[in-house]
């Protein structure tokens, strides 16, 4: 009895208050579905039933009617999906200082460096970071740069010419290792090595970054939802080790550059470190280790990852859709025809369905299937409903949920969502969907990818080295395994891989 009286003296209150919390949206008359102790809406999520984004996709499509919706997320936060394309456009771009910081809980104590990443920082100091970077990324510095990528789609071809007789590519391994190669080249003004050598440094050290693994849905739970529980794992976004190897690679690097400027050696370099340093430079700025470092980090996983991702799902798409393999392949014919077969900067320029059909890889397969803003000055959201009901003041803190995925998948803004059609982003009418707040393939508004255009260049490259030698089909083993993309990672991937076989053309 005794226990029972302890018991309950405990457990009661606690169910009460929790029970209290679900009650946050009633209590403002706010619409959305009713959140549970402790997991609010996402218990499918945390079950590893249903990616975030599926989860986020489920609510938006149940709650058509609403402008935004009220939800819960873990530990019963509450949080808000916004729907309507005025109040995307309010909290990405009108309004984005209401809304500059992500959400993504990184320690800056366990990841010293990727506190630099533009895309992680918060406060004032994402726009130093995002400054320091984007002229490395304009039009001019990409042309640049296209020699190590040219350099490394030679690689590529020898690579899969040596792999013929096994014909049955694990799409997005190939491509990390193309990917890899580019930036390290690119980037550090080294040879990676990864399509040559299996156990080369830079492929040791990121191989498994970002991939499935047991501990997928503990680790993006922390990067996401919970910082209690980052804690609690001593997680890292940034695994020690290759914090450790990078900080000892980029500051050789540095050594060296650093030593011959100062004996007036000439630096012939042509990479982004070498561009940061001169960037510096010319602004009489101190040059500091760390943030060079930090953009090292963002280079290397953010250069590589989403790239390869990118280009293996397009790859998929390709061999799903052998109509528009077709077309694609015909522009390429063309454009490389009128190059001499010359893979170039200006050819990449001229091949638009080429670059539509990743547009539309990047709808369907996004890589982030949501994006979480924060709230950081407060702001009045209007009423749910265009003709009833009251506006709301967003508190500072509040998460803001873009729902990436239930937007690209949405009818109303794209017909025919599931089918693969890049004449999307070709056609007059709907090419200016690239600038409106409905795709969201590299984020919106001021804190947009900044890479996108070298992405873009890297991964068209690679693409057309393939495609201009071979047509593309799903292997045995994926038609006897369909596509499933993983419900625990933080980025989009794809959870047994997508496995390709290639055919010569010619």
């Amino acid at each position: 009895m005794y226990y029972f009286i302890l018991i309950a003296t405990f457990f009661i209150p606690l169910l009460s208050f929790l029970t209290w919390k679900c009650t946050y949206w009633h209590r403002y008359g706010i619409e959305g579905p009713w959140g549970w102790p402790l997991v609010g809406n996402i218990k499918n999520y945390l079950l590893g039933r249903q990616h975030y984004g599926h989860v986020y996709q489920d609510i938006y499509n149940a709650y058509s009617h609403l402008s935004w919706i009220g939800i819960y997320r873990l530990f019963q936060e509450p949080a808000i999906i916004v729907r309507s394309q005025e109040l995307l456009k309010e909290v990405m771009i009108r309004n984005f200082n209401h809304f500059q910081d992500n959400v993504l809980w990184i320690n800056p104590k366990r990841d010293p460096i990727a506190q630099y990443n533009p895309f992680v920082a918060r406060g004032d100091k994402w726009r130093q970071m995002r400054f320091e970077i984007l002229p490395i990324f304009t039009p001019s510095k990409v042309k640049l740069s296209f020699p190590h990528i040219a350099a490394t789609c030679n690689k590529l071809k020898l690579y899969i010419e040596n792999k013929l007789d096994i014909n049955c590519f694990e799409a997005k391994n190939l491509f990390s290792k193309y990917t890899l190669d580019v930036v390290v080249s690119a980037a550090y003004g080294l040879n990676g090595e990864s399509l040559n050598n299996p156990t080369a440094d830079f492929t040791q050290q990121v191989k498994d970054v970002f991939l499935p693994n047991p501990y997928s849905l503990l680790e993006t739970t922390a990067l996401l939802f919970s910082p209690f529980l980052g804690n609690l794992l001593n997680y890292a976004y940034i695994p020690r080790s290759l914090q450790n190897w990078l900080n000892v690679i980029v500051n050789k690097i540095l050594e060296t550059r650093l030593n011959k400027s100062s004996a007036d050696e000439t630096v012939t370099s042509s990479d982004f470190i070498q561009w940061l340093i001169e960037n510096k430079k010319k602004l009489n700025e101190t040059l500091e280790r760390d943030p060079i470092v930090g953009h090292c980090s963002t280079f290397l996983l953010e250069g590589f990852e989403t790239s390869s991702s990118l280009m293996a799902f397009a790859l998929y798409e390709y061999a799903m859709n052998p109509e528009e393999q077709k077309k694609i392949s015909k522009e390429i014919d063309q454009v490389m025809n009128n190059f001499n077969g010359e893979l170039s900067y200006e050819a990449l320029q001229k091949m638009p369905y080429v670059e539509a059909s990743l547009y539309e890889t990047l709808r369907l397969h996004a890589p982030m299937a949501a994006l979480l803003k924060q709230c950081t000055k407060s702001f009045e959201f209007p009423a749910q409903h265009i003709d009833k009901g009251k506006p709301f003041h967003v508190p500072i803190g509040m998460a803001i949920v873009i729902p990436v995925r239930a937007i690209h998948y949405d009818p109303n803004v794209y017909p025919n969502p599931t089918l693969f059609k890049p004449s999307r982003f070709v056609d007059h009418l709907e090419k200016s969907v690239k600038q409106s707040c409905t795709f969201f393939g590299f984020g919106e508004g001021p804190r947009m990818c900044p890479g996108g255009r070298f992405g873009l260049a890297q991964s068209k490259a690679g693409l057309i080295s393939i495609l201009s030698k071979y047509t593309v089909h799903l292997a045995d083993k994926m038609q006897q395994q369909p596509l499933e993309t993983s419900n625990t990672t933080f980025l989009t991937a794809a959870k047994n891989g997508i496995w390709l076989s290639l055919k010569p053309r010619h």
